[in-house]
């Protein structure tokens, strides 16, 4: 489940786990499901929380830019 609050994105996610983590993330790549349906690889920014059977992202998504040689 994915909510935008706070200009900024939260999600929840089930996970098969009981740690508990903190990670900071700048270009975690993520699948994205934009307004045409379609997926698209982006990256990920935020602060992502580890629980008990559930991971927390808060952050923001960026496209990935090609860049030119």
């Amino acid at each position: 489940m994915t909510v935008h609050f706070m200009d900024t994105m939260w999600s929840i996610n089930a996970r098969f786990g009981v740690g508990l983590d903190i990670e900071s993330s700048s270009s975690r790549p993520v699948w994205v499901q934009t307004n045409e349906k379609v997926l698209e690889a982006m990256e990920f920014d935020g602060l992502i929380i580890s629980i008990p059977f559930f991971v927390i992202s808060i952050g923001s998504v960026w496209r990935v830019e090609d860049d030119e040689l």
